[in-house]
C-alpha cells in the first residue's frame, strides 16, 4: 500500500483506480481484500495512527434518546470504529433475517438465511486465519457446558434459549497493528489517502453514474475519478455523505436515507445474587481450547411468535465489592505500563468501591483503549497474579433487537463543519414493541427466579435505556427503492456505479453484535464487485 499525505500530493491534483473505497474501517478493508487484484484508492478522514483532532469531524447532534458516549462511539482512523469493537464473533439468527409474520414484513432480507452463513464461515477464515485451528467456530464442542448450572435453573420451559457467545484468542482491532490490516497495507494495489474527506460527488445525471468525487484535507483538494465508488464510513456518515449530497443531483434523492437508524436497546434488569454463598464467576462463561465463551439467554422463537416481540437477550457482568487498595495500585502501574498511558485519573483509591474506579478510568481513557480491552487486560492480570475474584452478585444486562422504525432517523444540521458539509443530527426512537419485548423479557425472567433455591433475582425498579454504539440500517437494503436505499447486491437503486457496505445496509439488527455480519457482507460485495469488473 502507497500511504499519501496531504503534502505529498499537487493541489487539485487528480488520480484514478478501479474501485474507490471511501473510510478504511473493518468493512472497508475486508472490501479491499477480496478485490486485492484491482487497483483501489482508499481514502480515510483520519490518519494511519489515532490524531484526536480528526475526531472532530464526528460531532453530532441528538434530539432522540441519548446515547452514552454520544461523540465518542466513532474513531476517525486506520481501522475505524473496529478500533472499539471487542471482537465478540456473533451470528444473526436465521429467524432475524426472515419474514416474521408475526411482526411485519419489513424485517425479511432479500436473500435466505443460507446465503449469510456461507459468508459467515469465509469471513471467519479470511479474518481470523490463524486463530481456528483447533475449533471450529460453527460446530463448538462445549457438550461438557450443556449440564451447566445456569441451564439447568432457567431451561425447563421452551422460553429461553442457551447461547455461547464466542472470543478468539486474539482481538482484531483493524489498525496499523493488527494482522489483518498489516495485509492491507502491504498490498502493492492500493493507494491509502491519509486524513482526506469525501464531500462532493459529479454525477451525470443522463447516464446516471459518478464520474468523480472530491476530497478534501485542511491543505488540499483531490479529484478522484474511479469505475467503482463505495461508501464504507458507517451508519451514520454513510447517510450523511449521501444527504449532503442530494443539493448536488437529483438522482440522489431517496426517501429512506438516513431512516431506519438502528441501535441495540440495552437496559441492566437488576441484580442476581447467590443465595448460598455459592460462588457465580462460573456463570460469565467457560474456557475452552484456549477461547472465551460468554453465556447468556436469548428469547426462543416460540415464545417470541406467542407473545408477538422481538429478539432479546441477556448476559451477566460481576458486580465488584471494596478489595484490596495494595492490588490496585499494583493495577494501575501494570496498566500504565501497558498502555503508556500518562493521563490516568486521579482519584482518592482509598475506600473507593472496584466498580467505581473501573467507570472512572473508562470514562478517562483515550478512545484507542476500548472497555473490552480493559476488561481483557483486567482478567490477565488477576490470573497472572493469582488473584481469585469470587462473585456472589452479578448484573443482568439486556440486549434487544430494535424495530426498523422510518421515523427513527438520522438528518442534517444547520451547522457545518470544516469542509462546509452540513453535520448530522440523530433522533434515536424505539416504538411500543421495542418496549414491549423488554417487558417480557424482564417479566419471564423474574418468573424463572420466584421459588429458585440457589438464586435471587432483584429486579430494578428503574430501567434506564442505553445504546450499544451498534449504529445500523440507514442505508437499507431492499429490492425496490420505495422501502431502502441499495438492492440486494448493495448498490445504490439510481446510481450504476455507487455501492455502500458495512452496517448501513442492514436491513434488520438481529440483537446481537454486528461485527461478524457487517465483514461477510463486505465479503459478499467484494464477490459481487469482481463478477461485475472482469
Amino acid at each position: 500500500m502507497t500511504i499519501i499525505k496531504d503534502h505529498q500530493i499537487d493541489k487539485n491534483s487528480f488520480l484514478e483506480c478501479e474501485i474507490l473505497i471511501v473510510g478504511s474501517g473493518m468493512s472497508g478493508q475486508v472490501l479491499a481484500s477480496k478485490l486485492s487484484n484491482k487497483k483501489i484508492i482508499m481514502i480515510e478522514s483520519g490518519k494511519i495512527k489515532y490524531d484526536k483532532n480528526n475526531q472532530l469531524l464526528n460531532e453530532i447532534m441528538e434530539v432522540g434518546i441519548p446515547s452514552r458516549k454520544n461523540n465518542q462511539s466513532r474513531i476517525r482512523q486506520l481501522g475505524g470504529s473496529a478500533n472499539l469493537w471487542a471482537n465478540q464473533l456473533m451470528t444473526l439468527d436465521e429467524n432475524e433475517i426472515s419474514e416474521r409474520a408475526w411482526v411485519n414484513k419489513n424485517f425479511s432480507w432479500p436473500f435466505n438465511y443460507d446465503e449469510i452463513i456461507k459468508y459467515y464461515k469465509e469471513s471467519i477464515n479470511l479474518i481470523y486465519t490463524n486463530n481456528f485451528k483447533d475449533i471450529n467456530y460453527f460446530d463448538q464442542d462445549l457438550e461438557k457446558n450443556r449440564n451447566s448450572f445456569l441451564e439447568n435453573e432457567i431451561l425447563k420451559e421452551k422460553v429461553f434459549n442457551f447461547n455461547n457467545h464466542f472470543w478468539p484468542s486474539k482481538v482484531e482491532k483493524f489498525n496499523h497493528n493488527s494482522k489483518f490490516a498489516k495485509k492491507i497495507i502491504n498490498s502493492n494495489n492500493l493507494k491509502f489517502l491519509e486524513d482526506f474527506t469525501a464531500t462532493e460527488f459529479q454525477v451525470n445525471a443522463e447516464s446516471q453514474t459518478i464520474e468523480n468525487i472530491k476530497v478534501q484535507s485542511n491543505n488540499r483538494t483531490c479529484t478522484i475519478k474511479a469505475e467503482i465508488y463505495v461508501l464504507s464510513c458507517g451508519a451514520i456518515e454513510n447517510a450523511r455523505i449521501l444527504l449532503n449530497n442530494e443539493k448536488n443531483s437529483k438522482v440522489f434523492k431517496n426517501q429512506n436515507i438516513g431512516k431506519y437508524f438502528m441501535d441495540h436497546p440495552r437496559i441492566c434488569l437488576g441484580i442476581l445474587k447467590s443465595k448460598q454463598k455459592i460462588p457465580l464467576s462460573n456463570l460469565l462463561g467457560i474456557k475452552y481450547k484456549n477461547y472465551d465463551f460468554r453465556k447468556s439467554v436469548s428469547l426462543s422463537k416460540i415464545y417470541q411468535r406467542k407473545k408477538k416481540i422481538l429478539s432479546a437477550y441477556a448476559f451477566l457482568d460481576p458486580k465488584y465489592k471494596n478489595d484490596d487498595e495494595i492490588m490496585f495500585e499494583n493495577f494501575l502501574y501494570e496498566l500504565k505500563k501497558l498502555i503508556k498511558f500518562k493521563g490516568l485519573p486521579k482519584i482518592n483509591y482509598k475506600n473507593i468501591k472496584i466498580k467505581e474506579l473501573f467507570e472512572q478510568i473508562y470514562l478517562k481513557l483515550s478512545p484507542q483503549i476500548s472497555n473490552s480491552n480493559l476488561n481483557n487486560f483486567i482478567r490477565t492480570f488477576f490470573e497472572k497474579k493469582n488473584y481469585y475474584l469470587s462473585f456472589d452478585e452479578m448484573y443482568v444486562n439486556y440486549q434487544a433487537e430494535q424495530f426498523p422504525n422510518f421515523n427513527s432517523k438520522i438528518y442534517l444540521s444547520d451547522k457545518k463543519d470544516q469542509y462546509n458539509q452540513q453535520k448530522a443530527i440523530i433522533d434515536w426512537q424505539l416504538n411500543e414493541i421495542d418496549y414491549k419485548t423488554h417487558n417480557e423479557f424482564s417479566s419471564v425472567l423474574k418468573d424463572k427466579f420466584k421459588s429458585n433455591t440457589f438464586l435471587e433475582f432483584n429486579e430494578y425498579e428503574k430501567k434506564i435505556i442505553t445504546d450499544a454504539n451498534h449504529h445500523s440500517g440507514t442505508t437499507r437494503m431492499s429490492l425496490d427503492r420505495e422501502d431502502g436505499v441499495v438492492d440486494k447486491n448493495c448498490k445504490f437503486h439510481d446510481i450504476k456505479n455507487l455501492y455502500i457496505s458495512g452496517n448501513s445496509v442492514f436491513r434488520s439488527s438481529g440483537c446481537v453484535n454486528p461485527g461478524l455480519t457487517n465483514s461477510a457482507m463486505s465479503i459478499r460485495l467484494g464477490e459481487h464487485l469482481q463478477r461485475i469488473l472482469k
